[in-house]
């Protein structure tokens, strides 16, 4: 990664170059345009003959075409070299690391497509979605986890949010305000909360009154959010002076309202069990990350016999995705030093170790498993499966 943050500086500079050459370029023009106007109105009012004055504004003109003329191809130089540092510093055949067998059967480019018409749906582009579904004869119930209705809805509601406008958003947590305090929700309070502040920043402090008593109520009731609620009880008070220039100012801030809409499409896609990035969102960020990794390893072995290791599934080389991307076991069993995976899962004992299966199934002996660690004697059937 610190390489390819220094690749980045490298190419940061020669694009700061040729910003700075682009800028002096055209403010030299500028000035200089305005001395040669100067001039040429000088001549005009220092002479009668047409004749003199147009050959006189030519050889004034000339030298400036042609000064110009030449820095415009240093500052083509500038900008070409650009593209070669990017060249140089990136590379950009990525012909060894794809695994073309991967997509090579018309089920394989099914998903890919689905995914694609997921995350479509998922921005709000519908009538691409449709003509993607057309044109690769899908259909819609092919799309597994897509409710191509509530996506329609959240994200009408999502652009509102965009335009300040809470209303819609306020309308389905109340449609649907069960699932929400089923999972503990906050949702419809901060969407309160931020309705309040608008109250307040519209001067209209009666109707912000009745908002407070009503979000003092829901903190009583539900135990609460009583911090917040007095917060914005101190927000009220000086907001009938400036709100801006008050200790709560902070209530104010526009990434505020960022994070509502992202709370807000968080929870609404737990109403339906999506995920709030969509699949392709992910694959595209994680694949990014790993691509560096991946083609220093496949240029060191291509010349090798283990390069076919990147047909397996399991990447060669561990990459860190960050916790927010951790969709599988990554338990390592003490007693083969082998991560889990799918078909080898971890396995509770009854003496409360555990170790993987593999190992689970070569220490037992006719139905009977001593525990490498206890060492307490049980039945294999006894283990249980672990899912982290």
């Amino acid at each position: 990664m610190s390489m390819t943050n220094n690749m980045l500086n490298i190419v940061e500079k020669d694009v700061d170059k040729a910003i700075e050459s682009v800028q002096e370029y055209y403010n030299n023009i500028e000035n200089n345009i305005d001395n040669v106007i100067e001039q040429i109105q000088i001549m005009i009012s220092n002479s009668t003959d047409d004749q003199i004055i147009k050959t006189n504004i030519r050889e004034t003109i000339k030298p400036f075409a042609k000064q110009y003329s030449d820095k415009h191809k240093d500052l083509h130089g500038s900008i070409s070299k650009i593209g070669k540092t990017i060249d140089k510093c990136f590379q950009s055949d990525f012909g060894n690391v794809p695994i073309f067998e991967l997509f090579d059967k018309p089920e394989k480019l099914k998903l890919i497509y689905m995914i694609i018409c997921e995350d479509l749906y998922r921005q709000g582009r519908m009538s691409i979605a449709q003509q993607l579904i057309e044109e690769t004869n899908l259909k819609d119930n092919d799309l597994f986890n897509v409710e191509k209705n509530f996506l329609e809805e959240i994200n009408m509601i999502l652009e509102n949010l965009r335009e300040k406008n809470l209303l819609p958003a306020l309308d389905w947590c109340q449609r649907n305000k069960n699932e929400l305090n089923q999972t503990g929700s906050l949702l419809e309070f901060h969407l309160h909360k931020m309705r309040f502040i608008q109250l307040l920043q519209m001067g209209n402090f009666d109707e912000a009154k009745i908002y407070m008593s009503n979000l003092r109520q829901y903190s009583i009731l539900n135990g609460r959010c009583e911090q917040a609620v007095n917060e914005l009880m101190g927000a009220l008070i000086f907001a009938q002076r400036d709100l801006t220039k008050s200790p709560y100012k902070y209530l104010l801030e526009p990434h505020l309202w960022l994070q509502l809409s992202e709370l807000f499409m968080q929870q609404a896609f737990q109403q339906v069990g999506l995920s709030q990035d969509s699949p392709l969102y992910v694959v595209m960020k994680i694949g990014f990350q790993a691509l560096p990794a991946l083609m220093s390893i496949v240029n060191a072995m291509q010349n090798t016999q283990v390069c076919h290791i990147l047909s397996k599934d399991e990447l060669p080389i561990e990459v860190d995705v960050g916790q927010e991307h951790r969709y599988h076991s990554v338990f390592a069993c003490p007693i083969l030093r082998q991560q889990t995976t799918d078909q080898n899962p971890p396995m509770k004992l009854v003496c409360g170790h555990v170790i993987s299966k593999d190992a689970l199934n070569k220490l037992s002996i006719q139905n009977k498993l001593k525990c490498p660690y206890c060492p307490l004697e049980q039945s294999p059937a006894d283990a249980r499966q672990l899912f982290f």
